[in-house]
């Protein structure tokens, strides 16, 4: 009797250790920013460059991996030139007034701004429509119900933070 329950206790240890690891990795998987391609490889690189996890920084709850120590120090400078716009949802979906999440290979900088789609066909329909980041901006409080907080004020360039800039609460970005 003694050992069937030193047994049982045993497996449920075992238990506990082999599914409390599985839920730590995939908590960790869910912080990694940008599935774990390097945000400052779009402006030095002109393409997606997947990062290396020996060249991390945490910002804002994420983890950001950038592909070398020099664009690592480039973030770390001046993470709001480098993040993606809508805190990395489709700039098309957005305009639309949805979010769909933005896939890193999918991409466009437009005036210094990094933005993501959902689709591969994005970037050409943003290059074909001008008025699409105003529309996106003017979405974007709407598709975000919890506001600047819940949004990732870092990456947001949203309705609210354009009329702080236009009321002079903010400054505007170089």
């Amino acid at each position: 009797m003694r050992n069937l329950r030193f047994s049982l206790i045993l497996a449920g240890i075992i238990g506990a250790l082999f599914l409390g690891s599985g839920a730590g990795t995939q908590a960790a998987d869910d912080r990694l920013a940008l599935k774990g391609y390097d945000p400052v490889a779009y402006f030095t690189e002109q393409r997606p460059m997947v990062g290396n996890a020996q060249y991390q920084h945490k910002w804002d709850g994420a983890i950001y991996q950038f592909a070398s120590a020099k664009n690592l120090e480039l973030f770390k400078r001046e993470p709001d030139r480098y993040l993606p716009q809508y805190n990395n949802w489709c700039a098309a979906s957005v305009a639309k007034g949805e979010k769909v999440h933005g896939n890193p290979e999918w991409w466009l900088v437009v005036d210094g701004r990094l933005y993501l789609f959902g689709k591969p066909i994005g970037p050409s329909l943003m290059k074909a429509d001008a008025a699409m980041t105003m529309q996106a901006d003017e979405n974007w409080s709407k598709v975000t119900p919890a506001g600047p907080a819940g949004a990732g004020l870092h990456a947001w360039r949203g309705s609210t933070k354009i009329a702080d800039l236009q009321a002079g609460r903010l400054q505007a970005l170089p």
